[in-house]
């Protein structure tokens, strides 16, 4: 029987493996991981099987990273889905202070300045302490008075 491809050396499907995770880095599928993982783990064989051809080692490889696919694919995603954790720049309902910066008037506000319109009736000068009543299109509306 004549063979398609010959033995593939274990240390060119463990390099296969790597550049699949390689690759997964810059897609975050989940799929191109199992499969470098399954190159991974076929090259790693190739040290103790003697495989009798290279087709044997692809077809085992794209099987082994289907059946790790389908069997962990969920697991992963479940686990990087937990609950999000709340943006710390865009609460509201805290003091801010406004200061000038560059020659312009602006709000800081955790750890940033930001445009803003004053929604309340009292001026707002440089040096005064304001609460920040929403956040919306990187503008902060606010109004002079007590904290929430």
């Amino acid at each position: 029987m004549e063979h398609l491809l010959t033995v593939i050396p274990a240390w060119l499907m463990i390099t296969i493996g790597l550049f699949l995770l390689a690759l997964e880095l810059l897609t975050g599928a989940f799929v191109v991981l199992f499969f470098g993982i399954a190159f991974i783990i076929i090259g790693i064989s190739g040290f103790f099987i003697e495989w009798t051809a290279g087709e044997f080692q692809v077809l085992t490889a794209m099987v082994l990273g289907g059946i790790l696919t389908f069997s962990l694919r969920r697991l992963f995603i479940k686990s990087m889905n937990k609950e999000d954790l709340p943006l710390e720049t865009m609460q509201v309902g805290d003091l801010g202070k406004i200061v000038e910066q560059g020659g312009e008037v602006r709000l800081q506000y955790k750890g940033t300045t930001w445009l803003f319109k004053n929604t309340g009736e009292e001026d707002v000068i440089v040096g005064d302490d304001v609460v920040v009543e929403s956040l919306k299109n990187n503008v902060a509306y606010v109004s002079k008075g007590i904290q929430k």
